[in-house]
C-alpha cells in the first residue's frame, strides 16, 4: 500500500456528518490528485446508513488506530527459496542478494522457515556422521544437479548411505577399502567400474567428460547402482558433491515471522530480543510479501490523516500522535491535537463540516457530482436538523438549497423528514448502543462529563425504553468515573429534548433544562443542539462551582 495514501476520518461514534464529511473530502482530495480513503471510528447509525445507501456509497473503512502497519511501509523484497533446492544453490542466491535470509517455502508457497548464512556456514564445520547424514538425504537430481551432471541410470527407491569416496586405486588396492552403499567418484575405467559395483557402490560418478560403457551400464543396472556423468572434474566434483542435500535439512524451523497487518511499533519491540537480520512478513494467506529488518522499524513514513468534524484528542483516532496531520477541518470549538508542521486547518462557525467542505470544492475548482452533493446536503440537513438547530447559520441553508439542486432533490423538508426519520430506531437498539450513537467526553477545570445525543420521532418510543436507558447511564457514568453524563433524545423535527443524566453534577441540570421530572430526567422545548445551547449553559454553571 502507498506510503502517500491520506486516511480521511471522524471522530469516535460517527455521526452523518462525521461521515459524510470524511467521504466528501476523501473524493476531493481524489479530484485534485492526491491518493485518499474514507475511514470511520466505530458502527453507522440508522440515519448514516440511510443516506450512504441513497446516494450508493459504500461503508468506509473501519480504522481506529494511527499507527503504521507492515503493509504500509516499504520493505524488502523477499528472496525465497523452495524446500528442495540444494544448499549448493542456496550459497549461490545468496551471494547475489543483500538479504542474508533466505525464506524456505513448501510447494503451497507457505513459510517453511529460513535459511541463514548461519545455517550455511554451520554445515561446513559438522563432523563427518552429521556430514554423511545429511547427504544420505539428497536425492539423484539434487546430486547430479549441484556437480552439473547428467543422470545416466537411476534405480528405483534408491538411496545410499551419504558416505563419499573419491577413486584413485585399481584393483586389490581398491578392494581392501569398504565402498559398500556409497557415493564413487572416478574418472574412467571399465574394470574399475565393475569392481565398485561388484562392492556394493550405490553411485557412480564418473568425470571429466568419461563415459560408461554399455557393459558397464547394463552391469550396473543389474546390481541397482545408480550412475551420473558430469564434464567437470575429479576435484571440482569432489568439492561440491557434499551440498546436494536440500535446504529444508539445515533451515531453521523456528521462526519468528510477522503478518503485514501488525503494527511496525509493536513489530520493533519483538525484534529486540532476536538477533536474526530478516523476518519474513507474510499476508492475510499466509504467503510471503517482504522482508523486515531492524531498519525498516527506525526509517519509516507514518500514516498520513486527515481530520473532518473535530479537533479534539479524545474524539480522534487512537495513536493520533504517531501519524502526520495534513488537515482538519471542522465547525466545533478548536480542540488540543497539535501538529509538527503548517497543514491545512479551516473552522468555521457554522451548523455542520459539510458546509465547509461545500465551499472547498467551490475553492479548488471541483463540482460535486450528484452523489456527493446528496451526501453533503444531507449532512447539513442532519448537524441542522433541518435548519431548525440554534447552529444553523444563512451559509448553512444557501448551501443546502445548492447542494439539493445537484443531487436531485426537489422537496428539502420532504427528504429531510424521511433522512432523520431513519435514525429513530430506537426499539430495535439495546440500551448501550443508543447511548454510544453519537457521544462526546469534554473537561473542564477539573470535572470531566459526557453527553449522547440521538433521534426519536414518537415521545411514546423514548418513554418504552426509558427505564433501560436509566439503568444504562447510570452503569456507565459508574463505571468511567464521569462527574456527570447526560443524554439527550431530540425531536427529529426539533420539537424539543427529553434529557437523562447521572452522575455527583447531576443537580445543577435543574439551571440548564426548563422541566424536571425526576432527579435524573426532563424536558426542554427549545434545546435541541448539544454544542449551541447546552455546552454553554454547562460551562458556565461548572466553572462557578
Amino acid at each position: 500500500m502507498s506510503n502517500d495514501i491520506i486516511y480521511v476520518t471522524g471522530h469516535k461514534h460517527p455521526d452523518s456528518d462525521s461521515i459524510c464529511s470524511a467521504i466528501t473530502y476523501a473524493n476531493l482530495l481524489r479530484k485534485t490528485g492526491q491518493e485518499a480513503i474514507a475511514c470511520r471510528q466505530g458502527p453507522l447509525n440508522e440515519e448514516t446508513k440511510f443516506i450512504l445507501k441513497r446516494f450508493n456509497q459504500e461503508n468506509p473503512l473501519l480504522l481506529t488506530d494511527a499507527r503504521a502497519m507492515l503493509k504500509d511501509i516499504e520493505l524488502d523484497k523477499p528472496t525465497i527459496i523452495r524446500k528442495n533446492e540444494t544448499v549448493h544453490h542456496a550459497w549461490h542466491v545468496m551471494l547475489q542478494t543483500q538479504n542474508r535470509s533466505l525464506f524456505v517455502q513448501d510447494d503451497d508457497g507457505k513459510l517453511l522457515g529460513i535459511c541463514s548464512t548461519s545455517d550455511l556456514s554451520r554445515v561446513r564445520i559438522y563432523p563427518d556422521t552429521s556430514l554423511r547424514h545429511l547427504i544420505s538425504t539428497a536425492s539423484l537430481a539434487n546430486i547430479a544437479r549441484t556437480i552439473g551432471g547428467s543422470i545416466v541410470y537411476e534405480p528405483r527407491n534408491w538411496g545410499c548411505n551419504g558416505a563419499i569416496s573419491i577413486i584413485t586405486l585399481e584393483g586389490k588396492e581398491l578392494s581392501m577399502y569398504d565402498q559398500k552403499d556409497r557415493i564413487v567418484i572416478l574418472s574412467s575405467g571399465d574394470e574399475k567400474q565393475k569392481l565398485l559395483i561388484d562392492l556394493g557402490a550405490k553411485c557412480l560418478v564418473i568425470t571429466c567428460g568419461q563415459g560408461i560403457s554399455p557393459s558397464v551400464l547394463s552391469y550396473a543396472k543389474k546390481k541397482k547402482c545408480a550412475v551420473i556423468t558430469t564434464d567437470n572434474d575429479t576435484m571440482n566434483t569432489a568439492r561440491v558433491i557434499t551440498e546436494s542435500y536440500s535446504v529444508e535439512q539445515i533451515m531453521s524451523r523456528d521462526v519468528i515471522r510477522f503478518h503485514d497487518t501488525e503494527y511496525v511499533d509493536d513489530v520493533a519491540v519483538k525484534m529486540m530480543n532476536s538477533r536474526v537480520r530478516s523476518y519474513p512478513v507474510l499476508d492475510e494467506n499466509d504467503r510471503i510479501v517482504g522482508a523486515i529488518s531492524r531498519y525498516h522499524t527506525r526509517n519509516y513514513k507514518r500514516r498520513k490523516f486527515a481530520l473532518v468534524d473535530h479537533s479534539a484528542v479524545n474524539q480522534t483516532i487512537n495513536n493520533v500522535s504517531q501519524c502526520e496531520i495534513t488537515a482538519i477541518i471542522d465547525h466545533h470549538h478548536i480542540g488540543d491535537i497539535t501538529t509538527d508542521k503548517p497543514i491545512l486547518y479551516r473552522n468555521m462557525k457554522c451548523g455542520c463540516t459539510c458546509t465547509i467542505l461545500a465551499g472547498l470544492y467551490k475553492e479548488y475548482g471541483v463540482e460535486p457530482d450528484r452523489d456527493m452533493s446528496g451526501l453533503l446536503l444531507s449532512a447539513i440537513l442532519s448537524d441542522t436538523l433541518n435548519f431548525r438547530s440554534a447552529t444553523t447559520t444563512k451559509l448553512d441553508i444557501d448551501t443546502a438549497h445548492e447542494l439539493a439542486k445537484r443531487a436531485g432533490i426537489d422537496d428539502i423538508d420532504a427528504y429531510a423528514a424521511e433522512m432523520l426519520g431513519a435514525s429513530v430506531a430506537l426499539k430495535d437498539s439495546t440500551p448501550e448502543e443508543i447511548l454510544n450513537r453519537d457521544i462526546k467526553t469534554y473537561q473542564i477545570g477539573k470535572y470531566t462529563f459526557a453527553i449522547g445525543q440521538t433521534n426519536y420521532n414518537h415521545m411514546e418510543d423514548v418513554q418504552a425504553i426509558l427505564p433501560a436507558i436509566k439503568e444504562a447511564l447510570k452503569k456507565e457514568q459508574n463505571e468511567k468515573k464521569l462527574d456527570l453524563s447526560v443524554m439527550l433524545f431530540t425531536h427529529v423535527l426539533g420539537h424539543g429534548s427529553l434529557f437523562v443524566y447521572y452522575g455527583p453534577l447531576s443537580y445543577i441540570m435543574k439551571d440548564v433544562i426548563q422541566t424536571q421530572f425526576d432527579r435524573h430526567s426532563g424536558f426542554d422545548p427549545n434545546i435541541i443542539s448539544r454544542k449551541q445551547q447546552m455546552m454553554p449553559k454547562l460551562s458556565e454553571l461548572i466553572r462557578d462551582i
